[in-house]
């Protein structure tokens, strides 16, 4: 029998990156300079608290992994403590999303090497947890009939946004799948208008970023892109629970180069799956225009222009935002 998803399903959380394009509302915010993943703009919790509690009802924080840059630890740590069990990892140096993916993806080897992995970012928002949590779920099954192939989440888009990158679903369904689980065709990243406008009209998705494979397939995939990577990280997954294991981890982040996850792993491979994800509000809170008009016709709106006001410091895509009015 095929044991439920809630007992299996492991997850990494993407937090380790300085959500340079939101650094204005952050600091307008705070006063400071502060990665988004750590800032609260809609609510009482941080966007890295939500997105912990969003998945919390198909990954226990036994089975979490957050990844943070080192400078952040203690700040990620107190905003997780409510998460008991979560275990943090901390890149010492800023490699880019190859690195901050492989790193917690050596903690997961080192403790489940066959396990059932699903990777979220940090710094998105959700307005209906269910249905993204039901696309999540027909990933987990889509990469169990298929343990060697990453499934993908492809949003159903409002629109032909030029920022976000895009996926290009194959229009025949295979035998054994549903309709709305499809291969990657293609990818296309930030498209000028005309185009976005072209993918929009055929059928094309929103590049997500949260996936569902097994640790082998994701591992198979580094290994055959990115194999110094892998050989690096996989001399450190020897080592995680030992006394070795944070010296080994600073070498060799001082000897990997830079790597993208997006350009040098999914651009480069042909055998993806991607889910389609609808109802669910899902955006990627990239800019302060972005967060403004997914917020809009909220309570959260207003509580946001009235911290900005009272704290003196708008940013300028809310004074741009303004002038049709003024």
């Amino acid at each position: 029998m095929t044991p439920d998803l809630e007992e299996t399903l492991w997850g990494i959380v993407l937090a380790g990156g300085e959500g340079r394009r939101l650094l204005e509302l952050t600091r307008a915010i705070y006063g400071e300079d502060l990665p988004k993943q750590f800032a609260v703009i809609d609510g009482r919790r941080s966007l890295l608290q939500e997105t912990l509690e969003r998945i919390g009802p198909i990954v226990p924080p036994s089975r979490t992994v957050v990844v943070v840059r080192t400078e952040y630890e203690a700040l990620a740590r107190r905003q997780a403590a409510a998460f008991d069990g979560i275990e943090i990892v901390a890149q010492p140096l800023d490699r880019d999303t190859g690195p901050g993916v492989l790193l917690p993806l050596a903690q997961v080897l080192a403790h489940d090497p066959e396990a059932l992995l699903a990777i979220f970012p940090s710094d998105h928002h959700v307005e209906d947890a269910a249905p993204f949590l039901a696309a999540v779920r027909r990933a987990a099954g889509a990469a169990r009939r298929h343990p060697m192939r990453v499934f993908l989440l492809g949003a159903a888009p409002s629109g032909p946004e030029v920022e976000y990158g895009w996926i290009v679903p194959d229009p025949k369904v295979d035998d054994d799948e549903p309709d709305e689980v499809r291969r990657v065709l293609a990818f296309v990243e930030k498209p000028p208008e005309e185009l976005a406008h072209r993918l929009y009209a055929t059928g094309a998705l929103w590049n997500t970023f949260v996936m569902v494979g097994t640790v082998p397939a994701y591992w198979n995939l580094a290994r055959h892109l990115l194999p110094d990577h892998v050989a690096m990280f996989t001399a450190y997954a020897a080592e995680i629970g030992g006394p070795r294991e944070a010296a080994v981890r600073d070498l060799i982040y001082r000897l990997m180069r830079p790597a993208n996850f997006s350009r040098s792993i999914l651009e480069r491979t042909g055998d993806l799956g991607v889910v389609r994800l609808e109802g669910s509000g899902w955006t990627d809170w990239g800019t302060t225009r972005r967060v403004l008009l997914s917020l809009e016709g909220t309570p959260a709106h207003p509580a946001l222009l009235r911290r900005l006001a009272e704290a003196r410091r708008a940013p300028a895509a809310i004074r741009v935002m303004r002038r049709p009015e003024a």
